[in-house]
This record gives C-alpha cells, structure tokens and sequence, in this order.
C-alpha cells in the first residue's frame, strides 16, 4: 500500500471536489495526472472508485466507503507532518520574472505575500527577454504568445502598449487625431528592442499610416523607456497594465485613445524541477488572485 499513497491522496481531493481538475490544483498536477493515480490504486484495489461521465464523477459505494475510512488518517498524517515542517528553518522560493514586471506590479503588492506567508522567503530572480529561462526557478513569468511547457501553468493578463510623453512635452501641443501625426513625426519616438516594430503596428491600428519620426531611439529596458519618456526625451510605446501606474500618477500622459492590443501574455508556471509544491503553489495562486482584476 505504501506505493499507492499518493493515489489515496489524489482519490481523496478528487472525492472530497467530486472534480479531477479541482484535485489537481489542490495538488499541483494535471487533471490527467491525478486521473492516472487513481486509475492505477482502483487496479491495485480491484475496484471501481468513481462513475465518471463527460463532464462530471461521482463515487461509487466502495469509492463512498473508502473514503469515510481513509480520509481522517490522511488528515492524521497531513497534520502530523505539518507539525514537523514548522520546526523546520525558512523555506526559500526562486521566482523568475522580468525586471519591468517585478518592480512595476508585483514589488507594491509582495508585502501582502510576505506577511500571510511569514515561513517563506522569496528570492526573485530577473528575466531578460532574450535570456533563457532558469530551470532551478520553482516559479517562473514569461511573457510570450504561446501556452509554456510546465507543470503547471496559468494565463495571468494580456498586454496592449500605449504611445505616452512628459507633462512638459504634451502640454505645447494639442493631441487630436487629425494632429497626433505630425506631433508624432516631429518627436524622437523611444522603442524597446525587442518590439522592433511596435510603433508601426501601432500607427496601422491607429490610421496613421505615414509615421515618419525625426529619430529613433532604441533600449533594451523598458524601465529606462519609460523613465526617459518621463524626463522628456522622447516618445515611448509602454505596455499595459504594468506601466498603469505611470499613467496613474500623472508621470506619464497618454497621446492617443488608439492601444496596440497583442497577443502576447505574462504567463505563470510552476517549473517541473520544483520540490516546493506547497509553497509554489500558494504563490502561484497569490498571483492569480491579485492580478486577476487585468485578465
């Protein structure tokens, strides 16, 4: 029986959700997975435990029965060995994500995290954009256009960049749609050089099909693409929501009602290398919950 523990374990959530997706995120696999262990603990016990359909499972009686007699010993062992993990130090969290996002959206919300999860200390780690991910990162954010390959991964908010400037810039100038491409084509426009051609995507999304700027000037940090659309020196495509607070704050103005919607995405994953399921999962689910008003 002791090969099949974790077979009891995922019978046991999937009984207590009657859900093999909701069991899943209680254990951090896939709906597939927690379907597999159980499949293999009613072959070691040669009895069907759930009725399932397309959409739905129930118990069966011995499924009913099993779980009345195991599920308090579960509960038993569950909090036995959380009495010893509070003996234990700290546990360290690797999370990896882009500069931009950490300091723009997760920094003024982390002390939320940090004080409900006082046993976990948190080691964040940058991502460039051409940079490869690190495989020792329990969790990581990515921002790309398709779905990544982990154990267990989530769509956190889409992107769409906005043409902004200084208050001292715009405030010569009377922004309206027969204007904005004459004010656009007279300024230093400052891009990101990962996004080579955001502002000409931009300016089709937006009918102004014959940007030509005096000058480009292209940075590899959207932090300092935005700070120098901050001090005047040009201006700059940033992306939304994560820059939301420039705008909020009046740091930034925005030039045009017209956004540049992408398809690309922050994404959330747990990397398959983790051995801190618990405190990765509840720092997944954290983020989701918090960033979950931008979906």
């Amino acid at each position: 029986m002791r090969s099949n523990i974790r077979g009891l374990q995922a019978f046991c959530a999937a009984a207590q959700h009657l859900s093999f997706k909701a069991a899943a995120n209680d254990l951090c696999l896939t709906p597939s997975a927690v379907s597999h262990q159980i499949s293999e603990l009613e072959e070691h016990l040669g009895a069907q435990l759930f009725k399932r359909s397309t959409r739905s499972i129930a118990l069966t009686v011995e499924g009913a029965t099993l779980y009345q007699e195991i599920s308090p010993s579960l509960k038993a062992i569950e909090d036995a060995t959380n009495k010893i993990r509070k003996t234990e130090t700290r546990h360290s969290l690797l999370v990896q994500m882009p500069e931009f996002f950490t300091s723009e959206l997760l920094m003024p919300h982390i002390a939320e995290f940090t004080s409900a999860h006082k046993d976990i200390d948190l080691n964040i780690e940058g991502l460039g954009v051409e940079e490869e991910l690190n495989s020792d990162a329990d969790i990581t954010v990515v921002l790309t256009r398709k779905t990544p390959n982990a154990r267990k991964v989530a769509r956190l908010f889409p992107i769409r960049y906005v043409p902004v400037c200084s208050k001292e810039r715009i405030s010569h100038f009377d922004i309206e749609d027969e204007t904005a491409l004459g004010f656009l084509n007279k300024s230093t426009l400052l891009l990101h050089k990962a996004r080579p051609h955001a502002w000409k995507y931009w300016a089709e999304n937006a009918g102004l099909s014959e940007l030509k700027p005096e000058k480009i000037i292209y940075v590899d940090s959207m932090f300092a693409l935005a700070r120098a659309a901050e001090q005047g020196v040009g201006i700059a495509l940033i992306p939304l929501p994560v820059s939301k607070e420039w705008l909020d704050t009046g740091s930034l103005i925005p030039l045009h009602q017209k956004h540049l919607v992408t398809e690309d995405f922050y994404w959330i994953l747990i990397n398959g290398n983790s051995s801190k399921r618990k405190s990765a999962l509840l720092f997944f689910q954290w983020m989701l919950e918090k960033f979950q008003k931008y979906r």
